[in-house]
């Protein structure tokens, strides 16, 4: 099975967004939570956050947002600023 270190997969309906982050390693792991926390201070943004393990060292986070008007465009900017500060370039 291929690593999926830092794989991205955005998901957006009308009210509700989410991205997934899969990690592969306890070092990637930590990256995505600080990366989640820094982004939710520096826009005053909390979404629901949920991570996954499937075994020791890999797993995923999920962050969603849902039922605000203007769930799509905050969302977006955090995504953004996620991927961007993870070096990720493209996402599924």
């Amino acid at each position: 099975m291929p690593e999926r270190n830092k794989c991205a997969v955005v998901r957006m309906e009308e009210g509700y967004a989410s991205l997934t982050v899969e990690y592969s390693n306890d070092e990637t792991r930590i990256q995505i939570a600080e990366t989640i926390k820094q982004i939710e201070s520096e826009l005053k943004l909390y979404p629901l956050v949920i991570r996954r393990a499937i075994n020791d060292h890999a797993g995923n986070f999920s962050i969603e947002f849902d039922a605000e008007e203007d769930c799509t465009r905050e969302a977006g900017k955090f995504f953004e600023k996620v991927m961007k500060t993870l070096g990720i370039d493209r996402c599924e």
